[in-house]
């Protein structure tokens, strides 16, 4: 597939139609999920419930072969999730910072391991899944400070040309911010960005919040401004330091080439749209992957081509951002990639996760 460019915008690519197994999961997700999220009450209790109901055992069910090491980096506990083709990365290789999605309110190293798992097994790259604070006890900047605390302590070791930072939804949106305070820092930036899903705009100002309401049978409008009112915590939401999007250019034109990859009939495929037109627009280096159909964040539905090939995406773009002696690409076809999205590849690693895929 060529890829569509203009002058001074994002290198956009475009997959479809919907799989057969995505469309299965959209029909089954609106009778299960979907009304269970869409009345969902953002209380400290309802929180902390929705958190505990969430978030599974230490058994999750991981690619075969992953190695999992819970740990402390720069104060922040989280992971080091470690794939089949990442366990015998020598110290000082390439490393993937990863920051979980959940909405600002729930999720955790536990919710995304197999995710990790998976990423870190296309790319061959050992990653790190950070547990940052969240509500009812934490608010914004909280998370935003642990994930700079975590990738300040890994500049201990490794060089930033050699860090990606990915994330997913509210994880998404957090890579970015972590980018962001790291340009008005004057901290180096990482190699590269990985954006899948990300909810950029806390205000949920964007125009596919009503244009594809109908078609989202993941993230229901009202569950998205609950988590935005939680998370900001009287901030204004369309203040830049909890909606990245609206960042002043002279920090988004310091941003490191980034990946971002969104479903065209997902409520916040506008989110992924426009933070790919802002960085365009600043000069940063932007490629925009667009899942026909799919629901949120693809890589996390297993089992369907929207997920392999998303897969393959993020291999390619971050194997493209590393030095030449990173390891090898898992190539479209090939059995890593393969691998890393059939559902019988997992073992367990110490229960499934507590909702379906991930969470906005």
């Amino acid at each position: 597939m060529e890829p569509e460019t203009t002058t001074a915008r994002p290198t956009v690519r475009n997959f479809g139609p919907p799989s057969r197994q995505t469309e299965r999961m959209t029909r089954r997700l609106r009778r299960t999920w979907f009304p269970l999220a869409r009345g969902w009450r953002m209380t400290p209790r309802g929180i902390r419930m929705l958190q505990r109901i969430t978030d599974p055992t230490d058994r999750v069910p991981v690619m075969r072969g992953t190695l999992v090491e819970p740990t402390t980096l720069g104060g922040v506990r989280g992971e080091w999730v470690r794939g089949p083709r990442a366990r015998e990365a020598p110290d000082g290789s390439p490393v993937v910072l990863y920051l979980h999605g959940g909405g600002y309110v729930f999720g955790s190293p536990r919710t995304h391991r197999n995710i990790v798992s998976r990423i870190s097994h296309v790319t061959g790259l050992p990653a790190f899944s950070a547990d940052y604070r969240l509500p009812p006890a934490w608010k914004l900047p909280a998370p935003v400070e642990d994930a700079l605390a975590v990738y300040r302590a890994l500049l201990e070791d490794h060089d930033p040309s050699r860090i990606v930072v990915a994330g997913d939804s509210a994880g998404g949106n957090l890579t970015h911010a972590l980018a962001l305070r790291l340009a008005e820092a004057g901290l180096p930036r990482p190699a590269a960005l990985v954006l899948l899903s990300p909810w950029a705009d806390l205000a949920v100002a964007g125009s596919s919040i009503s244009s594809n309401g109908g078609h989202d049978t993941f993230i229901p409008e009202t569950a998205l401004r609950r988590c935005a009112r939680v998370a900001a915590d009287g901030v204004p939401l369309d203040d830049w330091h909890v909606s990245p999007l609206y960042a002043p250019d002279e920090l988004q034109r310091q941003l490191p080439p980034t990946l971002i990859q969104v479903g065209a009939r997902e409520v916040l495929y506008d989110d992924g749209v426009r933070v790919a037109d802002v960085l365009a627009r600043c000069g940063v280096r932007t490629e925009l992957d667009v899942f026909a159909g799919t629901l949120h964040v693809a890589v996390a539905w297993l089992g369907t081509p929207e997920a392999r090939e998303a897969l393959y995406r993020i291999a390619a773009f971050v194997h493209a951002a590393l030095p030449a002696d990173a390891p090898k690409l898992a190539v479209r076809g090939s059995a890593a990639v393969d691998a890393a999205t059939d559902e019988s590849a997992a073992g367990a690693n110490g229960g499934a996760p507590g909702v379906p895929g991930v969470a906005p």
